[in-house]
């Protein structure tokens, strides 16, 4: 998140950004395997499989997603080890 989205974003959620913050930072620190989903802003719609999955902080954007398209994710995320210790933005 830029500077110019993040200082209106911490003004409105302030406590809860920090809340998340250290939340993933236990998470991290935990010795567990973890995936932490970064979902857009969440729309109700049906699953269509066809979404961005953006590792890298430098591809990270804002965007849109359907709840059953973060759902299809994060089950995958049970077999698949290509995101164990990483936290993916996911947009349509």
């Amino acid at each position: 998140m830029g500077f110019l989205q993040r200082v209106p974003f911490q003004i409105v959620f302030g406590r809860v950004y920090d809340d998340k913050s250290l939340q993933e930072q236990m998470i991290k620190q935990s010795g567990l395997d973890w995936t932490i989903a970064r979902p857009g802003v969440l729309l109700n719609g049906p699953k269509t499989g066809r979404y961005e999955i953006l590792r890298e902080r430098s591809e990270w954007r804002n965007g849109i997603i359907a709840r059953s398209n973060v759902a299809d994710f994060l089950v995958k995320q049970i077999e698949d080890r290509n995101f164990i210790g990483a936290s993916p933005v996911l947009a349509n």
